[in-house]
């Protein structure tokens, strides 16, 4: 009988201490599906393929896609969707930034070209522009790699993508 009681004083244990994910001080705070897709059988096709936080860290920029880039914008850290652009190319998050107040967002739309897609974050319009045009213009630089983790600039919270379902945002907020 007390064989039992301890099994299941362990189980709960773990259940109380693992059931809330945490990571380096930060505790799981939610998960953000993607916002165009929920059929789960063709997830692959909508892997969450990086993610970019804006300097201000009012604004979350997610790349989802295979070959085609759908690109979601949300207001952090309420998670409100603001635009939802679906591009012919795969996109360079590495390359991609907001001007203006995070009003603007430069979007570089392939790696061996010069265009971008601005897109006015608040209006939900866009269009292409060559580099020249843009307020950073041509720079020389390496192809990178997406950020598939990332923590705001006051280190309050960590993005990250699932391990399991590499579809999913999961947010953490650090635990004070």
């Amino acid at each position: 009988m007390k064989t039992k009681q301890i099994y299941l004083v362990i189980a709960f244990l773990l259940l109380a201490f693992c059931g809330h994910a945490q990571k380096n001080g930060y505790e799981h705070l939610t998960n953000v599906p993607p916002p165009h897709f929920n059929n789960a059988e063709n997830q692959r096709n909508f892997r969450l393929n990086g993610i970019l936080l804006s300097k201000t860290g009012k604004h979350l920029v997610l790349d989802y896609g295979r070959g085609n880039s759908t690109i979601a914008i949300f207001s952090f850290p309420d998670f409100n969707l603001l635009g939802l652009h679906t591009l012919n190319k795969v996109v360079e998050l590495s390359q991609t930034y907001f001007t203006n107040n995070d009003s603007l967002l430069f979007v570089k739309e392939d790696r061996y070209a010069p265009d971008y897609m601005m897109i006015k974050v608040f209006e939900d319009r866009r269009k292409n522009i060559k580099c020249a045009n843009t307020p950073r213009g041509c720079p020389s630089q390496a192809a990178g790699l997406a950020k598939i983790r990332t923590y705001t600039p006051d280190q309050k919270y960590l993005l990250e993508r699932s391990r399991k379902n590499k579809s999913i945002l999961e947010v953490y907020k650090r635990v004070d």
